[in-house]
């Protein structure tokens, strides 16, 4: 049988369905949020370093993805069907081992989490309740992630866009019965976060089945060749350093703001949210270009990789600098919307100006790392990551922010380097060809 050839595909029609899915996974935390801050604002607060806790479970899993749909992106460009079907047998076993992993801890150590960051006593019941919950969504969680991202390398973005929205749908309708009608406070919306992730884990395993006629065989999920987990790892722990290294740059810097105090650390809180927004469009691009690049690699193609990612980057930056300068042209209007605070909105209008010179550069080094990952050359990515976050923006936001009491937008010309300095050392890696002789021998 032979699979309609994702590479004859437009950039377009692969990337909008990734942007609406990461959306709608972006958007399930804030209709969750905006949902229990209109009930009680000690909920919200027990909720939010739950929700922490499982986005550090939920970056892990991610990484496994990121190699999977790598490797299975280059069997399937050199036309190794049945290679991929085993990748993707051991990348949903190898997630779920995780996942239960993750659960466990929270189930036995989810007190301690908690404890260690700082959660008040009056909402420690409440919080660790949520947490518990919430943790058993991690294994169907693990699971959706790998179908999801299989799908996508299938080219199959659509389907994948679709369940998760079916899946906020039913937690929106699962919170409003658990907060309105049962008052079953934040115990309620947990469980309907799980039960939505249950189905929708069930959509994608069935997606997969019948839709791309993927036959699911028992043994084959403890089965396991060595070869093979070990080309998925040697892309997804080069990312996870990379993720893991970001995450830390990020915290590390809400440290320094909160030397600066509650306002800063507020608005910081505020403004990540929208910088996230804005990265999603260049996000959405790169995990796209991503697809294409792995199968035209493994289909030994290089030129036509070399040159797609040059393509993918043009769109990628040019719709993101008519985003970055549209919400910037709207920025005293969206800070009314979201803030009441005068400080804070005085604070944060600089931001919006910075953020049209930066997030273009921030772009072109999410594209760039992500063409990388696909072509098998994953840990340059991760060096570039711990020599420019820890040498350059960290430092940089220090001597500015701190030390010159800049405030704010100090530390964030701090990213503003970083991300420039990252983007060109990428690109100028790209464009020397390296990675042809990294690729993954498939």
């Amino acid at each position: 049988m032979h699979h309609n050839d994702v590479t004859e595909r437009s950039l377009f029609s692969l990337s909008w369905p990734i942007f609406i899915d990461l959306f709608l996974h972006f958007s399930t935390l804030l209709i969750n949020t905006y949902m229990v801050s209109q009930v009680s604002k000690s909920y919200l607060a027990a909720m939010g370093v739950g929700n922490q806790v499982f986005d550090l479970c939920i970056t892990i899993f991610s990484f496994i993805s990121v190699g999977c749909s790598v490797v299975i992106a280059q069997y399937l460009g050199a036309r190794q069907m049945d290679m991929a079907k085993k990748a993707i047998h051991i990348s949903i076993a190898f997630n779920l081992l995780i996942g239960l992993a993750c659960a466990i801890f929270i189930f036995f150590f989810g007190y301690k989490a908690l404890n260690l960051m700082n959660m008040p006593e009056h909402l420690m019941e409440d919080g660790f309740n949520y947490l518990h919950i919430v943790g058993i969504c991690l294994v169907p969680e693990a699971a959706s992630l790998i179908l999801a991202a299989c799908l996508r390398v299938y080219g199959k973005s659509k389907p994948a866009m679709y369940v998760t929205l079916i899946v906020n749908a039913i937690t929106v309708v699962g919170n409003i019965f658990a907060l309105y009608v049962f008052n079953a406070g934040l115990v309620g919306v947990a469980w309907s976060t799980v039960f939505g992730r249950v189905i929708g884990v069930i959509l994608l395993a069935c997606l997969l089945s019948y839709g791309l006629r993927i036959r699911f065989e028992l043994w084959s999920f403890f089965h396991w060749s060595k070869d093979l987990l070990k080309k998925i790892l040697h892309i997804g722990l080069p990312a996870a350093g990379e993720n893991l290294v970001w995450i830390l740059q990020y915290m590390t810097a809400m440290a320094f703001i909160g030397l600066m105090g509650e306002t800063a650390l507020a608005a910081q809180t505020l403004y990540f949210q929208i910088a996230l927004f804005i990265m999603l469009f260049g996000i959405s691009v790169s995990i796209g270009n991503e697809i294409f690049v792995g199968h035209l690699v493994g289909a030994k193609r290089f030129e036509n990789a070399y040159r797609q990612t040059f393509n993918s980057l043009k769109l990628g930056v040019g719709v993101t600098i008519l985003v970055v300068v549209a919400f910037w042209l709207m920025d005293r209007n969206i800070m009314n919307f979201l803030s009441k605070d005068a400080d804070i909105i005085d604070m944060l209008l600089p931001l919006f100006l910075l953020s049209v010179f930066m997030e273009p550069g921030r772009t072109i080094n999410i594209i760039m790392v992500n063409a990388l990952r696909a072509s098998g050359d994953a840990k340059f990515p991760l060096y570039t990551a711990i020599f420019f976050m820890w040498g350059v923006s960290i430092p940089v936001g220090y001597f500015l922010g701190v030390k010159m009491e800049m405030g704010l937008i100090g530390i964030w010309i701090g990213f503003f380097c970083d991300e420039w300095l990252r983007g060109l050392t990428n690109a100028w890696r790209w464009k020397s060809k390296r990675w042809q002789a990294k690729r993954l021998e498939i």
